[in-house]
């Protein structure tokens, strides 16, 4: 047998040929701008999402963070109520929870639609994602019936000139609030997709 021969079941590839370093600056560039205006994005989506809970949720709106807490005059402070603080951490929730299912879905996607009853017969596998399911309709839930009582309680006019006065205004104004919700699930899913794409790239991993 010659001596010649290679052993390809210890060989390994060389190192540094796919680090983080091998990348151009245009490209690294090109990461960090996509993952900034993604998350521009998602921060207009969470005022969005905010500003709808503060018109329909008054829980808290008389009550400031400075007279609860007994702090002193402090002027970032002195406008910001116990509502606004509520309404926030509900619009975070809403925008922040289809980023991180949409996130864990692409991380183990082969593993559950390549073996799918393998993935579920694991019990605890079914309990989480279950968990996951209950908490994305919640946050949906909250979404539409936010957007739904203030339909209600505005009588604003049919954004569509035809239908100005019109009683049947009610539903182009339902019907841009449930694009409103399909909307977010959608950038969801771009944001963990350009996250995930982003972190493969710099540790030289092919998407």
């Amino acid at each position: 047998m010659p001596d010649n021969n290679e052993n390809y079941e210890t060989w390994q590839p060389p190192r540094g040929g796919h680090s983080p370093s091998s990348l151009e600056p245009s490209d690294r560039l090109w990461l960090y701008g996509k993952l900034f205006l993604i998350f521009l994005a998602e921060g207009g989506n969470w005022l969005l999402h905010t500003s709808n809970y503060a018109l329909v949720n008054t829980v808290g709106s008389d009550l400031f963070v400075l007279d609860v807490l007994d702090l002193p005059d402090i002027p970032l402070l002195s406008n910001i109520s116990v509502g606004t603080l509520i309404n926030s951490v509900l619009g975070l929730a809403a925008v922040a929870t289809p980023v991180f299912l949409f996130g864990q879905l692409l991380e183990r996607h082969h593993e559950i639609f390549h073996d799918t009853k393998n993935f579920f017969s694991n019990g605890l596998h079914v309990i989480i994602t279950a968990l996951f399911a209950l908490l994305y309709l919640f946050v949906i839930a909250t979404e539409f019936a936010a957007l739904y009582m203030r339909i209600e309680e505005e009588t604003a006019p049919s954004p569509i000139a035809g239908l100005v006065g019109n009683e049947a205004s009610f539903y182009p104004m339902l019907i841009m609030s449930i694009a409103l919700i399909i909307t977010n699930a959608a950038m969801g899913l771009a944001t963990a997709h350009i996250i995930r794409s982003t972190k493969r790239a710099l540790k030289g991993e092919q998407s």
